[in-house]
C-alpha cells in the first residue's frame, strides 16, 4: 500500500488537514496488519464522507478530529500507545497525550495485555 498517496487524496479532499497519524497493529506489527488505522486531524471537518471516499481504493480506517476537540481518553491511549505521524510533526497529538493524567497501574497492564492479545491474534488470522 503506498501511504503517502493515501494522505495525497486525504490533503487533495480537506487542504486544512494539519496531521495525518497511523497507528495501531500497521505501527507495531506491520507485517501482520490487514488495514491502516488513521487519525486526521484537520482545522474544521468536512463532510466525513469525503475522507472515506478520498480512500476508497486503501483498506483504511479514519478517525476525523477537529482541533481543539478532545478525543475519548480510550481512543487517544490506544493511538498514543504505537503512532507514526506521516503528515504534520505529532504535535497536535501530543499536545492532546499532555491532557491525559498517568494510567494506573492496572490501565498500563490492562493496555500491555491488550496490545498482546491483539498480536497473537493477527499472527493467528494473517
Amino acid at each position: 500500500m503506498d501511504i503517502q498517496l493515501v494522505v495525497r487524496k486525504l490533503l487533495e479532499y480537506d487542504p486544512e488537514i494539519v496531521e495525518i497519524v497511523q497507528f495501531g497493529s500497521s505501527v507495531y506489527a506491520p507485517e501482520h496488519a490487514r488495514d491502516l488505522d488513521l487519525l486526521v486531524i484537520t482545522g474544521r471537518m468536512k463532510e466525513y464522507n469525503g475522507y472515506l471516499d478520498a480512500v476508497a481504493d486503501f483498506n483504511a480506517d479514519i478517525i476525523v478530529l477537529e482541533v481543539g476537540k478532545i478525543p475519548e481518553e480510550s481512543l487517544l491511549r490506544g493511538v498514543i500507545g504505537s503512532f507514526k505521524p506521516l503528515y504534520g510533526d505529532g504535535r497536535f497529538l501530543l499536545n492532546y497525550a499532555k491532557l491525559l493524567g498517568d494510567p494506573s497501574f492496572e490501565e498500563a497492564r490492562a493496555s500491555l495485555r491488550a496490545a498482546l492479545d491483539y498480536l497473537e491474534l493477527s499472527k493467528r488470522t494473517y
